[in-house]
């Protein structure tokens, strides 16, 4: 039977909750491939900057890191699907990446208009310290995103007196929360800022022709079960945002 659903709204905590376990995405033959692709084409432009200097080395050397460079994108985009979120068609995916707090992109947009420029306008190669400070930029950003490969699926949280845990798909983004939280926490009608809930029938017993809607008070515990999924896009967003921020990834910034 479908579950029965009813619109709550969740304090908007995320910042504040304390790990108490997690697990993350595997890596698949389709990501090592990926992953070698970008290393391949970063390797063979760091071996012509550091062996060869001429006008040829150095755009051989500019394609190679924008292929590296789009490589990763690639296989971020088959990760989180870039095109479920209307910005993309204005931001593209490094002003997603921007927005959402991985990188800064502006050195990356010049190296991909560098690339168009040597490859179908003819223009002069950037010289020798120029292509070193893009090779430099993407190596950062390679390494910088590696986690973004295996991100977060599940993680068990503690929230002051509450606890509780939520799994997070990404391509759709969709994000389930079960906890056990105290009432400040939870509200049935919406509040600025709040994370809008889905709330699901209780899963647990209970006396025939009786509605046992979520959250549910724990008697003498002065709390709530909560089953839940998160409502809407930009409240699934907070969830996305927060399973980058674990990494500590929002520290590394590629400008």
């Amino acid at each position: 039977m479908e579950s029965i659903k009813s619109d709550w709204w969740m304090e908007n905590g995320l910042h504040e909750f304390t790990e108490s376990g997690h697990g993350k995405n595997g890596i698949n033959d389709y990501d090592r491939a990926m992953i070698s692709r970008a290393e391949a084409s970063f390797n063979h432009a760091a071996y012509r900057l550091s062996n060869h200097h001429g006008d040829y080395d150095r755009i051989d050397a500019v394609l190679a890191l924008k292929r590296a460079v789009d490589a990763r994108l690639e296989h971020l985009n088959s990760i989180y699907d870039f095109s479920q979120y209307p910005e993309s068609k204005n931001f593209g995916r490094l002003g997603l990446l921007e927005n959402w707090g991985v990188i800064l992109q502006r050195t990356l947009r010049r190296l991909r208009r560098l690339r168009n420029a040597v490859e179908h306008d003819g223009a002069e190669p950037p010289t020798l310290d120029e292509c070193e400070d893009y090779r430099e930029v993407c190596w950062w950003f390679l390494k910088g995103t590696i986690d973004y490969l295996s991100p977060l699926d599940s993680y068990d949280f503690s929230w002051n007196e509450s606890s509780g845990s939520f799994s997070i798909d990404y391509s759709p983004l969709a994000v389930t929360l079960f906890g056990d939280f105290t009432p400040e926490l939870l509200s049935d009608s919406q509040i600025d800022g709040w994370i809008k809930l889905n709330t699901l029938e209780n899963p647990a017993p209970r006396q025939p022709d009786s509605i046992q809607m979520l959250p549910i008070e724990r008697a003498g515990r002065g709390r709530y079960l909560v089953r839940a999924e998160v409502a809407d896009q930009d409240s699934r967003l907070e969830f996305l945002k927060f399973s980058m921020d674990y990494f500590g990834m929002t520290t590394r910034r590629f400008d």
